[in-house]
């Protein structure tokens, strides 16, 4: 018994030596791994992501200049294709004919914006302008004199200026496609011109010219800390809107006149882009540390920082194909710190994770299995909580907050772009006579009804909301108060002619409708109330009907 009792002990002590010189083992396996893993990591990490950062900043710059070079050629095609219309080359003609040079701007605008053969020009330029999304569309003479503009009814017309000391005009004199980035001499703001000579029977009879505001072409930018320079190394562009105006290292505009610079920036002084080159931290593979060019000559990305922060970025500039524009693509770069401190930490890392793999490994399943019920139940929940807070329960249009919400925003985008807008104010004639009639029930079947028609009667991208009872409202986004009435009409036709079928007898209602254009200073308050008013005057005239804002104007011009 007693050497039974030893032979046991010695065999579990023989055996926990032996696990434990396994676990011993395995654990400077495990460490000696992790090392080994840290060391090549650290070897070859850096030099492994800067040449795929480089790669992947390479296909962006070729990318984004693709894209610019699209756009400039679609946008310099708008003039030239204004300059083949007829009406502007007989315009530009008759002007010939009767030179302005010498004319006082004042004298020349008052004669031109009363001029009939003008009037339906500067109709087309705007609407040239609007369908093109330009700033401006002008018409100008030889010698530079504006005799007609998309902005001719405005307070201050550009109609009587004279832009012949521009380069972008003198371009097109000469026969030219011309192109350049200005600050605007009337109206203070950026833009890119855009300009080309208009011929009748061979002979040059004006230039035409196309203004587009920078902020148009924001989405040349929108990655990294990318900008673009003109041919002065101006920056004209940028996603940020510091660099907005100041100039690349050693650019041109340093070489102009201050006279120079104030025709053509408004400003003298420039400020350099705080862009310097980006130093490697001691112990960093020589690789990343060797020039821009590698040994065959091709061109690669430069690894920059932009002061006064450290963060590396890859910069790579490349022309626009006229060579008018300088496009530099800024995309960031790995974070390179000490090799020392990520060999730890990456050794530590490796180990950890050998030996909690297994752990770790039934955890997360556990864990991702626990939690994926309770994202589902999450989403649902947030899900019918968004509808519930967006939408009307009852007839599915916009609740009276998610609706303000988008009128708030159409109001936005008016300021912006100037673009039309109205909105519909609509209210079901007697709908308390058809709850009391016929019920609740039926009155709710009675709003349904309208929602349907008033997706089946206008278009998909008008906004149909419920501001309470039997209110609604609608946004016509790009509509005009004539194009919105006429909406308004056909739903009102349609409402009038569609019925409810309640036991073989029909149940027919109207509606009445008010039709506001927003106006410049118009918020959602007081643009509401406008159509509120509109409404007001169509039910006073008998209900089932429609009214504008402006036919509420003319009565109360009219003294009625």
């Amino acid at each position: 018994m007693p050497l039974a009792n030893a032979l046991f002990n010695r065999h579990r002590t023989a055996s926990v030596l032996v696990s434990g010189l396994t676990i011993l083992i395995g654990v400077l396996v495990a460490w000696g791994l992790a090392r080994f893993a840290a060391d090549q990591l650290v070897a070859n990490r850096s030099a492994r992501l800067l040449f795929e950062e480089r790669s992947v900043a390479s296909r962006l710059a070729h990318g984004t200049v693709h894209t610019v070079n699209q756009d400039l050629m679609l946008i310099r095609g708008i003039p030239q294709v204004l300059a083949q219309i007829a009406q502007i080359q007989d315009a530009a003609a008759s002007i010939a004919e009767h030179p302005l040079k010498g004319v006082p701007p004042e004298t020349a605008r008052r004669t031109l914006l009363a001029n009939p053969v003008l009037k339906p020009v500067n109709e087309l330029l705007r609407a040239a302008q609007l369908y093109f999304g330009a700033d401006l569309v002008w018409l100008g003479t030889p010698d530079g004199v504006t005799i007609a503009s998309s902005d001719a009814y405005t307070t201050d017309p550009l109609v009587g200026d004279n832009y012949g000391d521009r380069g972008y005009f003198n371009t097109a004199v000469l026969g030219g496609a011309g192109q350049q980035y200005v600050i605007g001499r009337k109206t203070g703001l950026p833009g890119i011109y855009f300009t080309a000579p208009v011929y009748r029977d061979g002979l040059l009879v004006g230039v035409m010219v196309v203004k587009l505001g920078v902020r148009r072409l924001s989405h040349w930018v929108d990655s990294g800390a990318s900008f673009v320079t003109d041919t002065n190394g101006v920056i004209v562009l940028a996603n940020d809107p510091t660099f907005t105006g100041q100039a690349v290292p050693g650019a041109e505009v340093f070489k102009l006149t201050r006279q120079e610079r104030r025709h053509l920036y408004q400003q003298e002084d420039f400020t350099v882009v705080p862009i310097k080159d980006y130093d490697l931290s001691p112990g960093t593979p020589g690789l990343m540390q060797s020039d821009p060019d590698d040994e065959n000559g091709e061109h690669r990305a430069r690894l920059v920082r932009v002061q006064p922060d450290n963060q590396p970025y890859l910069l790579e500039a490349e022309p626009s194909t006229d060579s008018e524009l300088i496009i530099y693509t800024m995309n960031e770069a790995p974070t390179l710190g000490s090799l020392s401190v990520e060999r730890r930490r990456y050794a530590t890392l490796v180990f950890a994770l050998l030996l909690s793999s297994a752990g770790a490994l039934w955890l997360l399943v556990r864990y991702l299995k626990r939690e994926k019920l309770q994202l589902t139940d999450t989403l649902a929940k947030n899900a019918a909580l968004e509808h519930e807070v967006k939408y009307d329960a009852l007839t599915g249009a916009l609740s009276r907050g998610h609706f303000l919400k988008r009128l708030r925003a159409e109001v936005a985008q008016a300021v912006s772009t100037e673009v039309p807008a109205c909105v519909i104010l609509v209210d079901l004639d007697h709908f308390k006579q058809i709850n009391d009639t016929w019920g609740h029930a039926l009155g709710d079947s009675v709003l349904a009804t309208f929602v349907r028609l008033c997706h089946e009667s206008l278009r998909e991208d008008d906004i149909c909301g419920r501001l309470g009872g039997e209110e609604f409202a609608i946004i016509l986004s790009g509509a005009t108060e004539a194009r919105a009435l006429e909406a308004a009409e056909r739903l009102r036709e349609a409402v009038h002619a569609a019925h409810i079928d309640v036991d073989g007898q029909p149940l027919k209602f109207t509606i009445s409708a008010g039709v506001a254009q927003w106006h410049a200073g118009d918020d959602d308050n007081a643009w509401l109330q406008r159509a509120d008013a509109a409404l007001y005057l169509a039910k006073s005239r008998g209900r089932d009907r429609c009214a504008r804002e402006s036919d509420l104007r003319a009565l109360t011009r009219g003294g009625s």
